[in-house]
Parts: structure tokens; C-alpha cells; sequence
């Protein structure tokens, strides 16, 4: 009893001293190059690092917001960013089955949390090791990433509102090789918006979250792990009764192939769509990669140029690069 009693105040010690601040931004998503045609704007390639495209509320469909919220945390509307006792539940099957690791209670705080850790270390890692180290440690199964990761959530629950938590998660979940958030998903899986997802298709792509690399809709081998969480989700659904028995009834039934409808999503000036403009397109993303602004102030301090000289030459970089900046959405 001691022992235990001492493990437990060094816990609760540990988690006090944590951070509880971490903020929902924008992530990488895809950028849109355009060109003038006969006076009006026409896209001739898509450029991105990750295949994401941010939606608002309004553009995700409530299949979606119910299938994430029935499957991968029920009482999502209730707990402040931890689901205690799913916590519980979970620290009882892990004293009893050392295989379960630090797995379950995840809320979808939790969730938008790793997420968010794991894309900073994309953003932050200057090598690619440094970045495999971060992502490690944003992801690692041990008690204290676990708590950091219950801290951050219940931090995040007091900033934002339930909607905004769901729509970033939506947003930034990983759904497969380096596709991201629910209205790329479904663009490429389904070939249609967030938005217009059916019920079997929402279910579908809120499948993929559980295992992203095993469960997305890429390969038809992948397909049958798909259906059987898919099948879950509509249980769940069915369950807390955000769908009629008819509605399940019609869509326990479908067939993942007969819904699967790709749209490989293309990326790069090499899939420019006008062959002509490839060079244009690939000439943009190099300005605008390369920061001519610093890159100009960088070449006027190497040669001590006076301070006229040199903002002549900055202002002639942000002229150059202008037109391309305000041609990327």
C-alpha cells in the first residue's frame, strides 16, 4: 500500500507540472496555382506536402460528426477532454494484459492532441531524423506521454468548444499514406465532398482513424478491415440511435467495392494541366519556396550594401514574387 500510495502522488506530482496550453491551428494543405486565360483565372496544378484541404462546419456532413463521435468516443459531449471512466477501464485491462500496452480511453481531445503534437514535429524537425525523434515522442506508448496527452486535452476542452474540437480532428486525422482530414478522404476515396458522403461512406472513412495504414480504401485488400469496423461504427450508430433501424438495415449490406470510387489526387507542376504551363508552374513554387525577400537581403548584406541599396533590392524581390504569392491559395 505504501509503494502504491507513493507511485500515486508522484503521478499526480508529474501531471501538475505539465503543460495544459495547445492550440488548434491551420495545417498543411493544398495549394492551388492558377494562370490567366483569356482574362480569366484557370488552375493549372496542385501542390502540396500533405493532401489535406480544410472545411468549415457546415461542409462536413452530420453522418460524419455522428460516425466519429459514436465510434471513437460516445460521451464526447459530456467529459471535459477525458473520459475517466474509460481511463479506468483501461488501466485495469493493462495491469491484466501486458500486450494491451497504454492503448484505449482515447477521447477525441486526446486524439486531436497527438495529432497536433505529431504535426509539429513535422513542422519543427529540421532533419528527418530529428522529426522521426519528435514524432516518437508524440507518439510513444508509455505512462507519461499518456499523461502529458490527458493534460494538453483537458486544456484544450477549456479553450475550445465541442465543435471546434471535432471539426480539427476532422480536419487533421490521418486517413491513409499521406491523405489527411475527412474532405480529401473522401474526395479520394469516394470522389465526392465531405459534405455528400452517404451513411456507408461516412462510416467507411471514419473507419480508416482506427488504423490509417491498414484500413484506408487505397487497395481492395484493404477492404475487408474496412468493412468490419465500418460494420462497428454503424452498430454504434444504430446504438445511440443517431441512425433508424431502416437506415442500417439499407447500409450493413453495402459492399465496400460497390462505394469506392478513386480519384487519385495529383500533385506537382509535372501534372500541370496545361502541358505549356509546366515550366511557369514549376518556376512559381521555386520563388516562392526559395524566400526571395531573405534571400535578397541575405545576398545585400554579403556584399555591405548601403541600407538604400538594399531595400531597393528587397523591393524589387517582393515585386518579383508578388504575382506568384497571390496566385497560391
Amino acid at each position: 500500500l505504501a509503494v502504491t500510495s507513493v507511485a500515486a502522488n508522484n503521478t499526480i506530482g508529474v501531471f501538475e507540472n505539465l503543460p495544459d496550453f495547445i492550440q488548434i491551428g491551420a495545417q498543411s494543405q493544398q495549394n492551388q496555382i492558377y494562370a490567366l486565360r483569356d482574362g480569366a483565372p484557370v488552375q493549372i496544378a496542385t501542390i502540396y506536402k500533405q493532401n489535406r484541404q480544410e472545411v468549415s462546419w457546415d461542409q462536413v456532413s452530420p453522418f460524419l460528426k455522428n460516425a466519429v463521435v459514436d465510434g471513437e468516443d460516445r460521451r464526447f459531449y459530456e467529459h471535459g477532454g477525458v473520459d475517466i471512466p474509460s481511463v479506468l477501464r483501461a488501466v485495469i485491462r493493462n495491469q491484466t494484459d501486458s500486450s494491451a500496452g497504454t492503448s484505449g480511453s482515447s477521447t477525441l481531445d486526446m486524439q486531436l492532441v497527438k495529432n497536433i503534437l505529431v504535426q509539429q514535429a513535422v513542422e519543427t524537425g529540421k532533419t528527418q531524423e530529428e522529426r522521426n525523434k519528435l514524432i516518437y515522442q508524440a507518439t510513444q506508448a508509455t505512462i507519461d506521454r499518456k499523461l502529458k496527452e490527458m493534460k494538453l486535452a483537458i486544456g484544450l476542452d477549456k479553450k475550445y468548444t465541442k465543435k471546434e474540437i471535432l471539426l480539427g480532428y476532422l480536419n487533421i486525422v490521418g486517413m491513409g499514406s499521406n491523405t489527411y482530414g475527412v474532405e480529401s478522404a473522401a474526395q479520394q476515396y469516394f470522389s465526392v465532398s465531405a459534405k455528400d458522403v452517404t451513411l456507408a461512406q461516412a462510416a467507411s472513412l471514419i473507419a480508416i482513424v482506427q488504423q490509417p495504414n491498414k484500413q484506408n480504401l487505397s487497395d481492395p485488400k484493404y477492404y475487408a478491415a474496412n468493412k468490419v469496423r465500418r460494420d462497428q461504427i454503424l452498430n454504434a450508430m444504430l446504438a445511440m440511435k443517431h441512425i433508424t433501424k431502416k437506415q442500417y438495415d439499407e447500409d450493413i449490406g453495402t459492399k465496400i467495392e460497390d462505394e469506392v470510387k478513386i480519384s487519385p489526387p495529383t500533385n506537382g507542376c509535372s501534372n500541370a494541366t496545361v502541358a505549356s504551363a509546366k515550366v511557369v508552374c514549376d518556376y512559381v513554387t521555386k520563388v516562392i519556396t526559395s524566400d526571395p525577400v531573405a534571400t535578397a537581403e541575405a545576398n545585400a548584406k554579403a556584399s555591405k550594401a548601403s541600407p538604400e541599396a538594399t531595400a531597393a533590392l528587397v523591393a524589387l524581390a517582393k515585386a518579383d514574387a508578388a504575382p506568384y504569392v497571390t496566385a497560391l491559395g
